[in-house]
C-alpha cells in the first residue's frame, strides 16, 4: 500500500501552483488509538484550501519541515482501524465514508474515527466529498442569521450566490421558509443559477441599477446580509442594509480590501462565521443534524452538486487553476 501512495504537499507557504507537489505518501506509520486509515478515491479542492495553503489568516514563514498535506474533506473507503477504533458504530473495514479532517489530499489517510460519516451506497464517491464541508458552512451561517430571533428575518441578501456554499445556503433557506434575494456577478450566472436552483430572486451585479432592484424587493428595510465575497462589495452592501443591519460574514473570494465607512453613522455590526469555530459554536444535537442533512442533500438535491470536474495529480496545476476560473459552475475534485 505505501508503496503506491501518493500525497499532495507542500515545505512552504505561498502561491498554490507554486509550493504545492506531488509526492511518495506514507502509509504504514502506527496508528494510534481512536485512529482509521482510509483509503481516499476522491477528494474536492475547496477555495478555503488554497487560501490556507497561502497562509491568508497565518504567519507565511512558519516553517514546514516535515511537510504539510492540505485538504479537508473526502470520500473513500476504511482499509484499517486502530483496536475498538470503529467500535459502538455502524463502521467497519471496507464501509465507504467521507470525512472531514486535515490531510485529506493523500491516497491514503489517517483520520480519527469519530470524523468518518458512513455513505448511503446510492451516494457516489464525487458526491460524497462535496456534501459535508459546505453544507457545515451554509447551516452554521444560518444559524447565525436566524438565531436569537423572535421570528424569521425579511428578505436576506446573498453574495456569491452561485458558488458552492451559496446554492445549499439557497436551498436551506427555501426550507425555512426564508426568503433570499441572490445577487451573482454576470446576467450569465443569474440565468444558470435561476434555472438550476429555483426560490429566490437573483440579481447580476454588472446590470445596470441592481442595488434599485434590491431596495424594490426588500422594501428598503433589508436587514440581513449573507457575505462569501468581501472586498469592494462591502460598501454597496452596507448601503443597502437597513439602519442598525447585520452582515455575516463567512468568505473572502476578494483579495481587496472591505470599505466599512457606514457602519458606524448607520450603527451597522459585522459578525464573521468560520469553519474553525463550527464544533465549539454549536450543540451536538446540531453537530449531528449538519452530518445528516449534508447526506439529505446529497440524496435529494443533486443539482446541487452537478458539473463537479474531476482531476487526475497529474493535473494538479490544471485542477487549481480550474477553482477560481470565471465562469466555474461545479466544484473541482482530485481522483486518486
Amino acid at each position: 500500500m505505501s508503496s503506491q501512495s501518493k500525497r499532495i504537499v507542500h515545505y512552504s507557504f505561498g502561491d498554490p501552483a507554486e509550493v504545492l507537489r506531488v509526492e511518495d505518501g506514507h502509509a504504514d506509520q502506527a496508528l494510534r488509538p481512536g485512529e482509521a486509515r482510509v483509503r481516499v478515491n476522491r477528494s474536492i479542492i475547496h477555495p478555503g484550501d488554497l487560501q490556507l495553503v497561502e497562509a491568508r489568516y497565518a504567519d507565511p514563514s512558519q516553517p514546514l519541515p516535515d511537510g504539510r498535506v492540505p485538504g479537508l474533506e473526502a470520500a473513500g473507503t476504511i482499509v484499517e482501524a486502530h483496536d475498538d477504533a470503529l467500535t459502538g458504530t455502524d463502521l467497519r473495514i471496507g464501509s465507504r465514508v467521507a470525512f472531514f479532517a486535515p490531510g485529506a489530499w493523500q491516497t491514503v489517510a489517517t483520520v480519527p474515527a469519530a470524523a468518518l460519516i458512513p455513505l448511503p451506497d446510492e451516494l457516489p464517491d464525487i458526491v460524497g466529498t462535496q456534501v459535508l464541508i459546505n453544507t457545515i458552512i451554509a447551516r452554521h451561517v444560518l444559524r447565525k442569521a436566524i438565531n436569537g430571533l423572535d421570528q424569521a428575518p425579511g428578505p436576506i441578501l446573498q453574495t456569491g450566490a452561485s458558488s458552492a456554499v451559496g446554492r445549499i445556503i439557497s436551498v436551506l433557506a427555501r426550507r425555512e421558509g426564508i426568503e433570499t434575494i441572490r445577487l451573482v456577478r454576470s446576467a450569465e450566472s443569474a440565468g444558470t443559477l435561476a434555472e438550476r436552483i429555483p426560490g429566490g430572486t437573483v440579481i447580476a451585479t454588472e446590470s445596470d441599477g441592481w442595488k434599485l432592484q434590491v431596495r424594490e424587493i426588500a422594501g428598503n428595510e433589508l436587514s440581513t446580509v449573507l457575505d462569501g465575497v468581501g472586498g469592494p462589495l462591502t460598501y454597496d452592501l452596507s448601503d443597502l442594509l437597513a439602519r442598525r443591519g447585520r452582515l455575516i460574514s463567512y468568505g473572502v473570494l476578494s483579495n481587496a480590501p472591505s470599505d466599512l465607512k457606514l457602519f458606524v453613522p448607520k450603527d451597522l455590526s459585522l459578525a464573521g462565521v468560520s469553519l474553525g469555530t463550527w464544533r465549539d459554536d454549536t450543540s451536538v444535537a446540531d453537530l449531528a443534524q449538519d452530518f445528516q442533512t449534508a447526506l439529505d442533500l446529497g440524496l435529494t438535491e443533486p443539482e446541487l452538486f452537478s458539473g463537479a470536474q474531476e482531476f487526475q495529480l497529474s493535473e494538479l496545476g490544471v485542477a487549481i487553476e480550474a477553482v477560481t476560473a470565471p465562469g466555474k459552475t461545479g466544484n473541482i475534485i482530485l481522483d486518486f
